[in-house]
């Protein structure tokens, strides 16, 4: 994928996690995040987003979801 993805510096779980639905739009359907908590439930989805077309990291291999974002982006970079 080549285009621009939000790092997820500076930001809370759930604004980042609303910017990214609105960065990612363009690959199909993506609920938003409704508990800062279930943020790992909430990243799961992207794995069965085909069209991202890439190995994602398991968001439930971190147990900080900063971590895992930054790994996300590197894959969607």
């Amino acid at each position: 994928m080549s285009g621009f993805i939000t790092r997820p510096t500076g930001l809370d779980v759930t604004d980042w996690t609303a910017q990214i639905v609105l960065d990612l739009d363009g690959f199909g359907a993506i609920g938003r995040l409704t508990a800062p908590e279930l943020w790992q439930d909430w990243a799961a989805q992207l794995l069965n987003t085909a069209t991202l077309g890439r190995a994602l990291p398991d968001p439930y291999g971190f147990d900080n979801w900063q971590e895992w974002a930054e790994r996300l982006c590197g894959a969607l970079a």
